[in-house]
């Protein structure tokens, strides 16, 4: 029996959590101890609600300083860092800290680490096995300096190596003397496994080790059922926010769509809703199970979170990508060039939502490359991703302490 810590720490939303409880699940059904260290603990306490007393949830040491005068947008991942406390010595120390206790309190030999950069920098010379777990988009390859994320934007060479060597030198003082000082960002993530989420389609930094990918797994979520309009035509299954910057384009693009339309809306009110009920689009009650409404539907439109493409994909469903972050952005970029749907582009101001719903509904293409995925990933089902998982996890054996 091997005592794992689960660890997130950056990001937002369900999308790491959910992936997360069903490698938790395997786990505990294989005899591990299991503790989960995230960064919302609410959210935690609901998504793994059902394994209290099998598992502890805690608070993940996270950053509660905000650092303002950094360049805007970020480029490249030290960018991201750099707001997360790795420009501030002191407070990456005590996060470091505060990840090293809870090694030592848990006990823990094995660290699966999904968006979690400090929890591993913490483990270096610890007696712990290291895998990292999740988007691919939390682990950039092994190129220095870390690659520009923005490609559409021409940016100087010297200014992502300046935020590498700045980043860098903030680790370097928060090592203990005798650890290997660090040369390159990169190497923070050597010595673990990776285990992505998704395909090497799929990738924003591009294809790496094939070993490297599970699948395209999703965590199912919801178990309302998918209640679609009655009469004739496409279905098309909506999986949105409320707080989407262009949620009305999209409901009236639905509405007038030549379609029947379900439409998830989280954090939709009646005052949100009502104006675009008619008799070809209905709002769902509860929160629909994705994979009920995905085995019916004709296309999705969603946000692109990497579950929920991936769940598509696997199914050979069109996708309309409604992204509102980078990560999203990445990933629905990638679909888009598959020619297996269609992105609005996050900062476009007024976009035609309607344009793109019609060609999706009009061009059969876009369904033919959604299959041609799936059919060359789509039959790994989610337990069998999630076991191999589970056993190259359980294959680590922890390094020795220095």
């Amino acid at each position: 029996m091997s005592r794992v810590l689960l660890a997130w720490e950056l990001g937002s939303g369900a999308g790491h959590l959910a992936s997360l409880r069903t490698l938790a699940e395997e786990l505990l059904k294989r005899g591990h101890r299991v503790t989960l260290a995230a960064r919302d603990i609410g959210s935690a306490a609901t998504i793994f609600g059902g394994l209290a007393g099998r598992l502890h949830v805690v608070q993940a040491p996270v950053c509660s300083r905000n650092y303002g005068g950094l360049a805007d947008p970020p480029l490249n991942f030290a960018e991201i860092l750099m707001r997360f406390g790795y420009l501030d010595a002191s407070m990456l120390k005590a996060l470091v800290q505060g990840w090293r206790a809870l090694f030592e309190l848990t006990g823990a030999d094995r660290l699966v680490a999904d968006h979690a950069p400090t929890a591993l920098l913490a483990a270096r010379g610890m007696p712990v096995a290291c895998t990292t777990f999740g988007n691919p988009f939390a682990v950039p390859p092994s190129l220095s300096p870390t690659p520009n994320m923005r490609q559409w934007l021409e940016v100087p060479a010297q200014r992502l190596e300046n935020s590498d060597e700045q980043v860098v030198r903030t680790i370097n003082a928060v090592l203990a003397s005798a650890d290997p000082p660090v040369t390159r960002l990169h190497q923070l993530f050597d010595g673990a496994e990776h285990l992505f989420i998704g395909v090497p389609e799929l990738d924003p930094y591009g294809p790496r080790a094939a070993g490297s990918y599970l699948g395209l797994h999703a965590a199912r979520s919801g178990n309302a059922p998918a209640n679609w309009p009655e009469g004739e035509g496409a279905r098309v299954f909506a999986y949105v926010k409320a707080d989407y910057p262009h949620i009305q384009a999209c409901l009236a693009a639905l509405r007038a769509a030549p379609a029947r339309c379900l439409v998830n809306l989280a954090g939709g009110t009646p005052q949100t809703t009502g104006p675009f009920c008619g008799p070809r689009m209905s709002f769902s009650a509860g929160h629909v199970d994705i994979e009920h409404a995905l085995a019916q539907c004709d296309l999705l439109v969603c946000q692109s979170g990497l579950g929920t493409v991936n769940a598509a994909l696997r199914y050979g469903r069109p996708l309309l990508l409604l992204p509102s972050q980078l990560e999203q952005y990445l990933l629905a970029r990638n679909v888009e060039k598959l020619g297996a749907g269609l992105v609005v582009h996050p900062e476009t101001k007024l976009p035609d939502i309607a344009g793109s719903l019609g060609r999706l509904l009009t061009d059969p293409g876009f369904a033919r490359n959604a299959d041609a995925l799936a059919q060359r990933y789509g039959v790994q089902q989610a337990a069998d991703i999630v076991g191999r998982a589970a056993d190259r996890i359980e294959a680590r054996d922890p390094v020795p302490a220095r």
